[in-house]
């Protein structure tokens, strides 16, 4: 999962560029002034719908099967059917010490075709653990848009993602992992939403309003 990537409030954005085309799967990047990237990753799978993509997201158990670098995957509240409070911890490659990180998201509807599932940090809502070093700033979204082909369904799926992973790693390394951690997750995530591998169960964040974090 592209984690290690941060950009400042202030900082100066470049463009989207092109950092891989892979099996039917996009990542761009841009470079922010402190030199770390932003990461975005395009899929679209066929026979797909929205409520496939998140029935797997909400399977959390196993999430590491598909979500790169993620050991474990937990949600810790439910604030309203839209909203979401989840701990996760990374396996991150070495030369980098593990990270965790505690995350809010809310999944609403921007029109007829599209829905986002937006994700920020929460990192204050659970205490921090032993042996691993709190990521508390992130940024992210999962823009869902939907249409028919030929009778069938079709979702495409950008991912957008920044994150300042903390503790003193070099920007090579991070931008690296980063880069690299967006291209798996999006070729396993399009495999896992192919087979319909992934458990459906009555947790499924509905379409709704982002109001309970900021009460």
């Amino acid at each position: 999962m592209a984690l290690f990537c941060s950009e400042s409030a202030v900082a100066e954005v470049k463009s989207w560029q092109l950092w891989k085309h892979q099996n039917g799967v996009s990542i761009h990047y841009k470079k922010h002034d402190n030199g770390i990237f932003e990461v975005r990753g395009t899929v679209t799978v066929s026979n797909t719908n929205a409520g496939d993509f998140m029935a797997l997201l909400s399977d959390a158990e196993n999430a590491p099967q598909w979500i790169e670098n993620v050991k474990s995957v937990k949600v810790l509240a439910r604030l309203s059917p839209s909203e979401t409070v989840v701990y996760t911890q990374l396996d991150s490659p070495w030369p980098v010490s593990d990270r965790d990180m505690v995350s809010y998201s809310c999944y609403k509807r921007l029109n007829n075709t599209d829905t986002e599932l937006k994700i920020s940090a929460y990192p204050d809502y659970f205490d921090e653990q032993p042996n691993m070093i709190r990521i508390t700033e992130i940024e992210g979204s999962w823009l869902l848009s939907e249409k028919i082909v030929q009778g069938l369904p079709q979702l495409t799926i950008v991912h957008e993602i920044y994150a300042d992973p903390g503790g003193a790693i070099p920007h090579w390394i991070s931008n690296k992992v980063g880069l690299k951690s967006a291209l798996l997750t999006m070729l396993t995530l399009e495999k896992k939403l192919l087979s319909k591998d992934f458990q459906t169960n009555n947790t499924v964040s509905k379409i709704g309003e982002c109001t309970a974090k900021a009460a």
